[in-house]
């Protein structure tokens, strides 16, 4: 999934294998305790024409598979900034670029893989911008128009956890934390969308997680009417759940209120087996 990240990115100029694992092995070093040392170490072997490649690395080959690093590496690129010029607007350019290849991409709906890396950069970009009370601009990424697209074609399942991820890091935030309006924008739109029935139980919780993590009840939440003229195609489409699936359910025998004797039997043979060894401590 990440080739695919790398055979559509940008041609820019790559430094040689000698540079590149030096790059390498200073991410793979770094630490919260070390990032005086690293930064002087990468600073001795980068310059601005492979700048594009850092910008790229990053995000590519770090952000959108290490997830548990966005931090460091954040308070990394943010003291690296102050060193070379534009590297954070790159960076944030970058992430951009590769949620939009990602967005594009046939497979969203039916490879994990690829919808995780999607949360993984949605989570970067939230620490990249609204954490640190930057917006996300209308024309760089339109919130609203993805999520009604998503909803006509059947990809809520990959934009909704995606969405949620970038929003969490509102919390976070001076600025961006809930009232805020473009938040509280956002939020009307999951807020429409959580009470539609047939859809998604995995997609109705990544809302209520996020409005958790926001100390917003769902409830409380204003509906916005984004959906109301919008046509879908519940048939074959991941979003939903299908409507047949409650008459198939006659066909299943009901359990015993009372278990039977050969069960109560295993449950004593498996209770006799247990001896000092079960769980307990």
């Amino acid at each position: 999934t990440v080739d695919l990240l790398m055979q559509r990115a940008k041609q820019v100029a790559n430094p040689d294998v000698g540079l590149q694992d030096k790059v390498h092995f200073v991410f793979n070093n770094l630490s919260s305790t070390n990032l005086d040392q690293k930064e002087k170490d990468l600073l001795t072997v980068l310059n601005d024409t492979y700048m594009p490649w850092f910008c790229q690395y990053v995000v590519i080959k770090r952000a959108a598979q290490e997830a548990n690093y966005h931090q460091l590496y954040v308070q990394f690129v943010d003291r690296l900034d102050k060193k070379l010029s534009q590297l954070l607007k790159g960076v944030i350019g970058v992430t951009i670029d590769n949620i939009k290849i990602l967005l594009a991409d046939d497979k969203i709906t039916s490879s994990s893989s690829v919808r995780s890396l999607l949360k993984n950069l949605g989570s970067w970009l939230g620490c990249l911008t609204l954490m640190k009370n930057k917006p996300i601009l209308q024309k760089d990424l339109d919130f609203k128009q993805l999520i009604v697209d998503a909803y006509e074609r059947g990809r809520l399942i990959a934009v909704i956890p995606f969405v949620a991820k970038v929003i969490e890091s509102c919390a976070g935030s001076r600025v961006f934390r809930p009232p805020n309006p473009w938040t509280m924008l956002v939020l009307s739109l999951l807020a429409e969308l959580h009470p539609l029935s047939d859809l998604k139980l995995s997609i109705k919780f990544e809302i209520e997680v996020l409005c958790k993590n926001l100390n917003r009840d769902i409830k409380d939440i204003k509906p916005a009417s984004a959906f109301k003229n919008c046509t879908v195609n519940k048939d074959g489409n991941p979003d939903w759940t299908s409507r047949d699936s409650g008459a198939n359910l006659s066909s299943f025998k009901p359990l015993p209120t009372v278990p039977d004797a050969r069960l109560l039997a295993a449950a004593a043979g498996m209770a006799g087996m247990g001896g000092d060894g079960g769980l307990g401590g």
